[in-house]
């Protein structure tokens, strides 16, 4: 069991300003820097996992809307699909059943 005046000299400080612990000071400073700077990049590392995942969703989203607007201007421009906007807006003009007839000269 460690003695009663022993324990009592780390908590008043007396241990603390021994000549041995005092060497070790930049040490100490040393390691506590290099906790910070590692605690300090992981967070930094973990917001980075978010941008990035964030713009993961981004890109992922836009992909889907790009689809769905390409394939709704793929179905408003057949030729069907002109055809039935025009008759209902009581246009006269018909589709042209006859094909081109290719003239040479």
């Amino acid at each position: 069991m460690a003695d009663a005046h022993d324990i009592q000299s780390w908590l008043n400080g007396d241990r603390l300003r021994s000549k041995k612990i005092r060497e070790l000071y930049p040490l100490i400073g040393l390691i506590v820097g290099l906790l910070f700077l590692y605690i300090l990049i992981g967070y930094q590392s973990v917001k980075q996992q978010h941008r990035l995942t964030d713009t993961k969703k981004e890109m992922l989203d836009a992909k889907f809307r790009y689809m769905t607007v390409s394939a709704q201007l793929t179905n408003t421009t057949r030729q069907s699909q002109i055809l039935e906007a025009l008759q209902a807006n009581g246009s006269e003009l018909k589709e042209n059943r006859v094909p081109p007839v290719k003239i040479y000269e």
